[in-house]
């Protein structure tokens, strides 16, 4: 890590060197002047490698990992919009860990690009080219711009993986990763499906109906309800379709206790109760690599970094229960509907709370 950069801010000095030494500046004064011109007016080249200094003299670049052990990894996975970034930023502060972005947006990391948007794999089949992805993950061997743009720590000997495209994964990773920690987040459909489609974003349904796999196993059964919802091309509808291809999964294939199960209402409703829970999960793990302070940190009380809308931090009942009067009740009814369907009711109903404990909503063998 440190040769690297020492590499790449020596091409860079050594660009620059010819005016630094005109003036009798040093390297960084150097620097700092060239970076408080505007962007607008400075060459392409020059923008570039200002910012490929400015990346490589911080944490998300400049970063030492001291261990490529899998069980130094704490895996926290989720829907997207569901809480995940707040308590990924939660854990790194209590952990003081690396933290490693959603590396399987093949879009961004070059080791996911033949891993498709939730991705299903059966566990008693063999996969050597996913576990082969998987395995280099979890050990921490990627690095990129895009995963480690959140990354606050320089010296770390453990690791935390936020990822919100691996709910399928979840019965293959626990197979194939034992002694492994693994926190299940999950939250109320509607609210992250409302968030979604606010933002404009793509669910992504194609990557989960080309997948012959997970069409013809698993989903057989939904076939015509993912029909009957297709036909429909209301962008909400499509998200709370997604919530359920995610989530149907995890939710009847993994067996009670394989994972830490977290509600999102339950963190904003007594964070200090869910940290306590985590606190206790984790203790069953080594202690030299998991043990989380007492203290509570201050990101609890802080907007997440996915707040891309920029929102101000509710009060508890607004920011669970917010969306009964911002979607529409017609929407609300099709929600609804399309989980129970999926037999996920029984999770998440017309109530802005989960209708059962953590410990019941896992049913797999």
């Amino acid at each position: 890590g440190s040769a690297a950069v020492g590499g790449t801010q020596g091409t860079i000095m050594a660009r620059f060197g010819r005016r630094t030494a005109q003036h009798g500046k040093g390297a960084s004064a150097a620097m700092t002047a060239l970076t408080r011109k505007s962007p607008r007016k400075q060459p392409t080249y020059r923008r570039r490698a200002i910012r490929r200094w400015k990346f490589h003299r911080s944490p998300r670049g400049g970063f030492v990992e001291w261990n490529r052990d899998y069980r130094r990894t704490l895996l926290l996975v989720s829907s997207a919009r569901s809480g995940s970034t707040w308590l990924s930023d939660i854990l790194e502060e209590s952990l003081r860990c690396r933290m490693i972005f959603e590396p399987l947006r093949r879009d961004k990391v070059p080791q996911a690009r033949g891993v498709p948007y939730g991705r299903y794999s059966d566990p008693s089949e063999p996969d050597p080219e996913l576990d082969a992805v998987l395995r280099r993950i979890l050990s921490g061997r990627v690095r990129d711009r895009w995963s480690d743009k959140l990354n606050r720590y320089r010296l770390t000997r453990r690791r935390l993986v936020k990822e919100v495209r691996a709910t399928n994964l979840l019965p293959r990773i626990v197979q194939s990763f034992p002694d492994m920690p693994i926190v299940y987040l999950l939250r109320h459909p509607i609210p992250t499906a409302w968030s979604a489609t606010k933002l404009h974003w793509l669910p992504y349904l194609k990557e989960f109906f080309r997948q012959t796999e997970f069409m013809v196993g698993p989903m057989a059964p939904m076939q015509g309800v993912i029909d009957d919802t297709m036909a429909d091309k209301d962008l909400f509808q499509r998200h709370v379709l997604r919530w359920c291809l995610e989530n149907y999964i995890p939710v009847n294939r993994l067996a009670p206790g394989s994972v830490h199960v977290v509600f999102y209402e339950d963190i904003v409703q007594d964070p200090d109760r869910e940290l306590d829970r985590l606190r206790d999960y984790l203790a069953s793990f080594p202690k030299r690599l998991w043990t989380m302070p007492p203290e509570r940190p201050a990101a609890v009380d802080l907007p997440s970094r996915a707040n891309y809308r920029e929102t101000p931090l509710l009060a508890v009942e607004e920011r669970l229960g917010s969306w009964r009067h911002e979607v529409p009740e017609e929407r609300i009814r099709f929600a609804l509907d399309l989980v129970k369907r999926f037999g996920l009711d029984r999770i998440y109903g017309a109530d802005v709370r989960p209708n059962v404990s953590v410990d019941d909503v896992l049913v797999g063998p």
